[in-house]
C-alpha cells in the first residue's frame, strides 16, 4: 500500500507524505461517514445521523488541527535554530527546506484530496468563500513546497510553521463550535431544545453547551490575537519584505512569478484575516455591551383613562 501511494504521488502535485496524509483523511472520512449513518446502527440516532458527512469531516479535522498547531508552535516559537544570527532575507526564503514537513503536507495533500472534494460532496460544506480559501491555501502550500520550481526548491519554508501551524490554534475551537452554528439545523436544535425527559441526554446537552460556550470564547481570543493582529504583523513586517528582497535575485529554477504570487496571496490573506478579526471583535463588543445593559425599571403607574 505504501509503495502504491508513493507511486501515486508521481502523478499528483504532491509529495509522498502529502499523498499519504490526503488518502488517510479520505479513508477516515468514508469510515466515519459509515459509522454515523443511521442505516449501519453503529451509533444512536441524533444530529450526527442526519449530518453524517459533515460530522465525519469535523471529527477528521479536529486531530489534524491539533497536530498542525503543535508542530507549528514547536517550530515557530521553540526551535533554537529558527533565528540564526546574520540570516538574510534570501536565507529565510530559500535557505530552509523540509520536504516532509507535516503542516505543509496537510496544507497540500489533505486539502487537495479530502477537504476541497468534501466541499462539493457534502451540502453543509458547500461554501464558495471556504472553497476559495482552501484553494488559495493549497496553492500557497504547493508553492512553498517547491511544486512549481524546476529543481523543487522550497520557497519561504521559514514561515510555513506560522501560516500552516501557529494560527491553526483557533481552528481547533472553530471545528467544535461549528457543529452548533444555526445553519446546521439538526445540531442547533438538538443543543437548544428542551424536550428530553431522560436525565442522561439533559446532562450531556448541558456539558456540551458549557463546552461550546468556553470554545466560543477561546476561539474569539485566539483568532483576534493570532489571525486578526499577529497575522498581518508577520505578513507585512517580515514575510512580504523578505520575499521582495529575496526575489531581487532568486536561485536558478525558481520562477519570478512564484514570488509575486506569494506576496499577493499572503497580503490578501492578511487583509482577509484582519477583516474577519474586526467582525469578530465587533461581535464580542456587541455581546459584552449587550450583556451589561439593564432595562430601566418601570414606574408601575398606569395611565388613567380619560
Amino acid at each position: 500500500m505504501t509503495d502504491f501511494l508513493t507511486h501515486l504521488s508521481d502523478y499528483l502535485p504532491l509529495s509522498p507524505l502529502a499523498t499519504h496524509i490526503g488518502i488517510t483523511c479520505l479513508f477516515a472520512q468514508v469510515t466515519f461517514t459509515l459509522i454515523f449513518n443511521k442505516r449501519t446502527n453503529v451509533v444512536p440516532e441524533g444530529p450526527w445521523t442526519h449530518l453524517t458527512a459533515f460530522t465525519a469531516h469535523q471529527v477528521v479535522a479536529l486531530p489534524i488541527m491539533v497536530v498542525m498547531t503543535y508542530v507549528g508552535w514547536r517550530d515557530w516559537f521553540f526551535d533554537p535554530n529558527k533565528d540564526e544570527e546574520g540570516a538574510t532575507a534570501a536565507d529565510r526564503i530559500f535557505g530552509y527546506s523540509n520536504p516532509n514537513d507535516i503542516p505543509l503536507s496537510v496544507g497540500t495533500g489533505a486539502i487537495l484530496l479530502w477537504d476541497i472534494p468534501m466541499g462539493f460532496i457534502s451540502p453543509p460544506l458547500r461554501d464558495p468563500v471556504m472553497w476559495a480559501h482552501h484553494v488559495g491555501m493549497f496553492l500557497v502550500a504547493a508553492t512553498m513546497m517547491g511544486t512549481f520550481c524546476k529543481w523543487g526548491n522550497m520557497v519561504g519554508y521559514y514561515y510555513a510553521s506560522y501560516y500552516f501551524g501557529v494560527i491553526e490554534l483557533s481552528s481547533i475551537f472553530l471545528t467544535f463550535i461549528d457543529f452548533f452554528h444555526p445553519k446546521y439545523e439538526h445540531y442547533h436544535k438538538w443543543l437548544n431544545a428542551n424536550k428530553h425527559s431522560n436525565k442522561k441526554p439533559i446532562a450531556l446537552k448541558k456539558t456540551v453547551g458549557d463546552a461550546n460556550n468556553v470554545a466560543r470564547t477561546l476561539f474569539a481570543l485566539t483568532f483576534l490575537a493570532l489571525r486578526g493582529v499577529y497575522f498581518p504583523y508577520v505578513s507585512f513586517t517580515q514575510a512580504v519584505p523578505d520575499l521582495i528582497e529575496a526575489y531581487k535575485k532568486p536561485p536558478d529554477g525558481v520562477p519570478m512569478w512564484t514570488g509575486n504570487f506569494l506576496i499577493g496571496m499572503i497580503s490578501s490573506f492578511a487583509c482577509l484575516q484582519a477583516y474577519w478579526g474586526i467582525l469578530i471583535f465587533q461581535q464580542v463588543k456587541k455581546t459584552l455591551v449587550g450583556g451589561s445593559e439593564t432595562k430601566k425599571p418601570s414606574s408601575g403607574k398606569k395611565k388613567k383613562k380619560k
